[in-house]
């Protein structure tokens, strides 16, 4: 526990300077509660990045090689990071994440399984999320990285409500049925990218259209008067009195000065 107060000190300021984020939604997050975190995997920083943001220690699945050297597989298992081998998952694995779960830990998965640009409906998922949340009846919480993350450029990161799989509780966990709960994650996950970009569009649309608002009928009436109506003879007439008028006592003027 050290060693990881420690590296998330040493990484939270460069993470928060280098990578600025917004974290939309943080409230959906259950405190004190299990909770899976599911999210589409875009880059290296997103597990860096879903650390650095929340206020509660999420672990998270690694790929297996990344353990082998043994001063890395050190760091990251203080960090969190719990090994999976993708193709086959152990028992061992298994174990230890519903054992996390139980003691009301957070885990965040990729249900994608590896890094990918983009992530439609019907795309393959792992089962991983459904096992895990069927065997623990754990919250799943979606999150979704607007865009892949980078330096100095302000990230985004969605965080949709929590919701159970509980259509399929008390089913045996077969492959068919897995994959059924996965569809299941796959969409709610795809809900949240949609729904943010439906609100994104229709802010954009409402600015455009006040833009496009014409002028106050009332300024622009009182302006076509002053531009179409020429000025009146008597107004003219007046005009000229005063003018005048006004040059003659200057004239008055400049002469008794000149006399003094």
């Amino acid at each position: 526990m050290f060693f990881y107060r420690l590296c998330w000190f040493l990484v939270w300021l460069p993470v928060r300077l280098l990578l600025p984020t917004r974290m939309i939604g943080k409230k959906n997050l259950p405190k004190g509660k299990r909770a899976i975190i599911a999210g589409n995997h875009q880059s290296n920083w997103d597990p860096v990045l879903v650390d650095a943001y929340m206020w509660h220690r999420p672990y998270v699945l690694a790929k297996h090689t990344l353990f082998e050297n043994k001063l890395l597989g050190a760091v990251l298992r203080s960090y969190g990071a719990i090994p999976v081998n993708r193709q086959e998952v152990g028992i061992s694995t298994i174990k230890e994440v519903m054992k996390l779960l139980n003691d009301d830990k957070w885990l965040l998965i990729f249900p994608q399984g590896t890094r990918v640009d983009k992530m439609e409906d019907g795309d393959a998922i792992k089962n991983g999320v459904a096992l895990f949340a069927l065997k623990t009846n754990s919250p799943i919480v979606p999150i979704w990285f607007v865009k892949k993350p980078r330096m100095f450029r302000y990230n985004k990161i969605l965080v949709g409500e929590p919701f159970y799989l509980d259509e399929f509780a008390g089913q045996k966990p077969t492959k068919e049925v897995l994959s059924q709960a996965s569809d299941v994650i796959i969409k709610k996950m795809l809900q949240l990218r949609d729904d943010y970009e439906a609100q994104r569009i229709a802010k954009k649309n409402k600015k455009r259209k006040k833009a496009d608002e014409p002028m106050d009928n009332s300024t622009g009436d009182d302006l076509q008067m002053i531009l179409t109506n020429p000025m009146k003879a008597s107004d003219s007439e007046n005009l000229d009195q005063k003018h005048k008028a006004t040059s003659v006592r200057n004239e008055e003027v400049s002469k008794a000065d000149i006399n003094q």
